[in-house]
């Protein structure tokens, strides 16, 4: 029996080891070949169980259809089948079809859904609050460079880690902040729920000394849906929401995050002005294939002169096959496999696959927001509401995100979020199976999959 239970132990470990690398993207074998390790225990259990969680497979619908749907816009837009399995190419353009592995490989009811999540989070809250701490201690004394990149005279050095760009590292931080504060609000111990306080506080000025203000919104908004749906009281929700914004002041001001907040409102800054232009760009590749987009990571490739006024018509300059304005796509043999994008996610897929392509990943969120809020209102385990509490917070914080870059596409804070979205699926499916006591349970080791196709 304790052989068993060791075996159990290195497998949950396995399965949650991903959460050690998403400060690493510099090392990309790293997070690969941990996601690579999920994904083959997935196939290995599928193979002899034959089954998934009945909660995936509805979402696991959604998400295969956009996949042949990206696969047949990047072909059908004159994109070679050699660049589609080019390293460059799925590490930016194509980086969509590795963010969202997680959830094909965690729907296979082989392993305990809670503990496996308990693994994850303590992994996330230990590895973020070490490196928060040795951050805090480079940005006081600037005695460890290597964990910061230099980003120029507005932003001056900004903690990256060991991620190539400041944003990544930053978006992360919100989801694991948000996370943090979930299990405050959750803890029930004061000696728990103390220390919690200590690494939330640590994390959060990791947070600010990312100097990312695409991730201080995030986290914003990802808080703020937390807030209201644990209190579910205005004067609870107004009460907390002053009271951490108070406490979080002498954070902000010491690390100069102020700085960087006010410029969010400052449309003339240089970096703001360039996300226009961008949009401006996306805006027009929509207007040339509104329906279907001009095809799947095709952004990058459409060149577009520089030093030219707003009301240039670039109409002459690039070949879109089809029908104008209605249905065309981006054809000509020009492929650039580098990490430029809109800045938005929403312009992003708008301009490459068009309405039928963001309606379908919207779609895609929606669903499972509402899968995991209908398991944080009908499950009443605590560890499982916060498990379900931070999944909500963070397709929130995504939905915020999204708005100032590719964020839909970046796989450092997707491996964060459709792991934890993933796993969340798999406790609802769980605990919905052990109220009912159907013969799935099994709280002590791995789950039985039913005889059914989808268990559950």
């Amino acid at each position: 029996m304790e052989k068993v239970s060791i075996l159990k132990r290195i497998l949950y470990f396995l399965i949650a080891v991903p959460g050690f690398f998403l400060l690493t993207n510099e090392y990309p074998v790293l997070a690969i070949t941990s996601i690579l390790i999920v994904l083959f225990l997935g196939l290995l259990f599928l193979f002899f169980k034959g089954s998934i969680t009945s909660e995936h497979y509805d979402v696991l619908k959604i998400l295969s259809i956009i996949y042949i749907y990206f696969i047949i816009s990047y072909f059908i837009s004159n994109q070679s089948l050699k660049n589609f399995f080019s390293f460059n190419f799925l590490r930016y353009d194509g980086s969509f079809f590795f963010c969202y592995i997680l959830f094909f490989a965690l729907a296979v009811p082989y392993f305990n859904y809670k503990k496996v999540a308990d693994y994850y989070f303590k992994i996330l809250f230990t590895v973020f609050s070490l490196a928060a701490i040795v951050g805090i201690f480079g940005y006081i004394t600037e005695y460890i460079p290597v964990l910061f990149k230099y980003h120029g005279d507005s932003y001056g050095n900004t903690f990256t880690v060991f991620n190539f760009a400041h944003n990544a590292t930053g978006s992360v931080f919100a989801v694991v902040c948000i996370s943090l504060l979930v299990f405050i609000l959750k803890e029930t111990k004061k000696s728990h729920k103390a220390l919690l306080i200590c690494l939330f506080m640590v994390c959060l000025s990791g947070l600010l000394i990312t100097k990312s203000r695409g991730s201080y919104v995030g986290f914003a908004v990802g808080s703020l849906v937390v807030l209201w749906l644990h209190f579910k009281s205005i004067k609870k929700f107004l009460f907390t929401t002053f009271i951490i914004f108070i406490a979080s002041l002498p954070i902000i001001y010491f690390t100069g995050a102020y700085k960087r907040i006010l410029l969010i409102f400052d449309i003339r800054e240089t970096n703001i002005a360039w996300r226009l232009v961008l949009g401006e760009r996306a805006i027009y590749m929509f207007k040339q294939s509104p329906i279907f987009g001009v095809g799947f990571g095709r952004f990058n490739d459409i060149n577009f002169p520089s030093g030219l006024n707003n009301n240039f018509s670039f109409d002459h300059l690039h070949v879109f096959i089809g029908y104008p304005h209605l249905v065309s796509f981006f054809m000509e043999p020009n492929f650039d496999f580098s990490n430029a994008h809109a800045h938005n996610s929403y312009l992003q897929y708008l301009a490459e696959t068009g309405l039928l392509g963001i309606g379908l990943l919207l779609l895609f969120w929606i669903l499972c927001f509402r899968k995991i809020l209908r398991g944080y209102i009908n499950i009443n385990d605590l560890f499982s509401k916060k498990v379900f509490l931070s999944s909500l917070g963070a397709i929130s914080a995504l939905f915020a995100l999204a708005l100032t870059e590719n964020y839909f596409s970046a796989t450092t804070v997707m491996m964060c979020i459709s792991m934890i979205t993933s796993l969340s699926l798999g406790l609802y499916w769980q605990e919905r199976n052990c109220i009912y006591g159907k013969d799935l349970c099994d709280r002590s080791g791995l789950y039985r999959a039913a005889d059914s196709k989808h268990a559950g």
